[in-house]
């Protein structure tokens, strides 16, 4: 989950109260028994709220997810239609890795970055 990092890392500094986990652990998830799957999930408010752009913010971490290779779209702001909300959602087809990107100005956490694998077989 080394892309939620990098995508992260860029706006690190501009985020309080910021809380990641790291998809080191299995979570409960929809998947069979026999399979596992992992999360990167990372949440944090704006420093600066009144100076920030929600839409600003998902463009500039979705274009760092294309450049790493998730290619296809699968969500965005078109879909949603909120003016104080903007959403991403991306897929690595090689990876298959999904990523969640969403910014909002309106309440807490204001910023969130989910990624999870798809359902894969357990290691024996």
């Amino acid at each position: 989950m080394s892309d939620g990092d990098a995508v992260l890392s860029g706006i690190e500094a501009g985020l309080t109260e910021l809380t990641k986990e790291r998809a080191d652990q299995d979570r409960d998830s929809t998947c069979l028994t026999d399979e596992e799957q992992r999360f990167y999930i990372a949440k944090g408010n704006f420093a600066k709220p009144s100076a920030e752009s929600a839409t600003n913010l998902v463009g500039l971490l979705k274009g760092q997810l294309i450049g790493k290779g998730y290619s296809t779209q699968v969500v965005d702001n078109l879909d949603l239609w909120e003016d104080d909300v903007s959403v991403a959602v991306v897929v690595n087809p090689k990876a298959r890795v999904t990523f969640v990107l969403l910014a909002r100005t309106d309440s807490t956490p204001n910023v969130m970055i989910i990624g999870k694998t798809e359902c894969y077989p357990v290691k024996a």
